[in-house]
């Protein structure tokens, strides 16, 4: 996934957080591309929303870094 945002004026109204859902879930439940993964690079600032929306860190060698690399698993949504 590349380049999300949210316009300053509406940060903090959830649409961040519906979009993610919406994907995750059209990933899941509609997914006919064999994707088991989404993966971001998020910039430091983001970081917590993605760790909010369930995302990993793929690795920590990129932590001083200007953006981080993360993921989420699509298979955890089947406990869901």
């Amino acid at each position: 996934m590349g380049r999300l945002a949210v316009c300053e004026g509406v940060k903090k109204a959830g649409i961040g957080t519906f979009i993610i859902d919406y994907i995750k879930y059209s990933f899941f439940h509609n997914n006919k591309t064999g994707c088991r993964f989404i993966t971001v690079d998020a910039y430091a600032q983001s970081t917590g929303f993605y760790e909010k929306m369930g995302f990993s860190y793929l690795t920590e060698s990129d932590k001083s870094e200007p953006t981080r690399q993360m993921y989420f698993d699509l298979m955890r949504m089947s406990s869901i």
